[in-house]
């Protein structure tokens, strides 16, 4: 299969096949839609998420949406090799909530005159093109299956945005007083249906809530550090793992040496660049729009410039495992649940020291198993003078840290953090060592596999 050559990355395709798809798509507005968004500030200054929308779009014009899955846009909008694992790599998955972030802020923003909007719904990649409330464009096959309804639009068949989410439309012929009525049942149906949520959600609210407060602080800065993924990749080829101390004192690139022919100069450039995640970049943001949060307090490091009077001075969200993030090193040794690097150097375990009834010692990503299970960690434990917090948000793989996040952001986490404050409300240092599956864009919401509170 070659890789795909569409109007993001290339330049226009030539044959007679190909140019009818080109003037297929120059006559649609839809198309010019798509442009005007992948050429908009939110997009402009990533080809990846310029690759990503149109890529989609063309497909759904196309009516190729058989094209439009998780494996294919990682091969051919990032560049994945053929026949790669999205559930080890989620690259297509967090490009997507970055990308239905910028769509949003598009038509909120610079797109507010657009007469067509675009929409991507979460748990698939499939843009939906939105006029007047409705759906328009949607295929003969997808039509018939799914009921949709017949305009003269020149753009096909469209469907309300009610029958997309299966929503029912009000019925029709009532009189002045049924309808009336009708309104009012709804709307007490959907005060009481408020209330109801509000008696559900508070509490989960107000646990989270008092979680991340013991973070924010007026008097004291908080400091998130994500993960330095130059420095992996500079462990991946130069075979050997760089410790804290080295990396502290910033002269580990001085002596570089590769089992492979690569140029020192190259890996020691690469190992120097600034690269984090997308997974933690999404962390961070979402970090930074919590409502706890104390805005001129909170900083975002990186792992290269933090200092141990920053580790002392600061709350501290440290992101990643000691591989990505060796500050992580400093409080590891106080944990139970432990990351410990393999004879292989992209191999990690976690070592569980002390293990409970039920659990095993070590616990790993499996490759055989056809699950895909992998594991992440979440600790909080003192800073290094004692007077504030470090929270540790760690995973095995990219799919593990975002396992962590997930949960911790999750209602899932109500009921751990309504254990962890002891009578005076102060947060007892805790683990909890989670297990998620790692196949495709819909995973499983993680689950507890055990957990440790410190009691005083």
């Amino acid at each position: 299969m070659s890789r795909w050559q569409g109007f993001a990355d290339a330049e226009r395709p030539s044959g007679t096949a190909i140019a009818d798809r080109v003037l297929r798509l120059e006559d649609d507005p839809r198309w010019d839609v798509a442009r005007r968004v992948s050429a908009s500030k939110g997009f402009v200054k990533s080809k990846l998420l310029i690759s990503f929308i149109l890529y989609i779009c063309e497909k759904r014009l196309l009516d190729q949406t058989d094209e439009i899955t998780e494996q294919l846009i990682g091969e051919y909008v990032f560049r994945r090799p053929q026949g790669y694992n999205p559930g080890e790599d989620n690259i297509v998955r967090s490009y997507a909530r970055l990308m239905r972030q910028r769509l949003e802020e598009y038509f909120n923003g610079e797109g507010l005159d657009e007469v067509i909007r675009i929409a991507v719904p979460r748990g698939g990649y499939v843009p939906l093109f939105i006029e007047d409330d409705k759906v328009i464009g949607e295929s003969r096959a997808q039509s018939a299956h799914e009921g949709a309804i017949e305009t003269d639009s020149p753009q096909g068949p469209t469907k309300t945005v009610e029958a997309i989410l299966e929503k029912p439309l009000p019925p029709s012929g009532l009189s002045g007083w049924g309808l009336k009525a009708l309104c009012a049942v709804l709307f007490l149906a959907l005060v009481l249906a408020g209330a109801h949520n509000m008696r559900v959600r508070t509490p989960e609210q107000r646990a989270s809530n008092r979680f991340w407060s013991v973070f924010f602080s007026p008097t004291r800065d908080t400091l998130v550090v994500p993960a330095d993924s130059g420095l992996v990749i500079y462990q991946d080829l130069t075979k050997r793992r760089v410790s804290l101390a080295e990396y502290a004192a910033g002269d580990y690139r001085k002596h570089a040496a590769t089992p492979v022919d690569i140029d020192t100069s190259m890996i020691n450039e690469l190992g120097g660049r600034r690269y984090t995640s997308v997974v933690d970049l999404h962390l961070v943001s979402s970090i930074s729009q919590l409502s706890e949060v104390v805005k001129d307090r909170f900083k975002v490091r990186y792992a290269r410039e933090v200092t141990l009077d920053d580790l002392k001075q600061s709350n501290v969200i440290l992101l990643g495992s000691f591989d990505s993030n060796p500050w992580v090193e400093l409080f590891q040794k106080d944990l139970n649940f432990q990351f410990e690097p393999q004879p292989k150097i992209d191999d990690v375990v976690i070592h569980n020291l002390r293990p409970m009834a039920g659990e095993s010692t070590f616990y790993a990503t499996d490759q055989t198993d056809p699950a895909r299970s992998t594991y992440g960690v979440i600790a909080v434990t003192p800073n290094l003078d004692g007077t504030g917090h470090v929270l540790l948000i760690e995973g095995i793989n990219m799919a593990g840290t975002e396992a962590a996040a997930d949960y911790l952001f999750s209602d899932a986490s109500a009921p751990l953090f309504s254990q962890i404050f002891d009578s005076q409300s102060n947060m007892l240092p805790f683990e909890v060592l989670l297990k998620t599956s790692n196949i495709g864009a819909n995973a499983p919401r993680p689950l507890i596999v055990s957990q440790r509170i410190r009691r005083r």
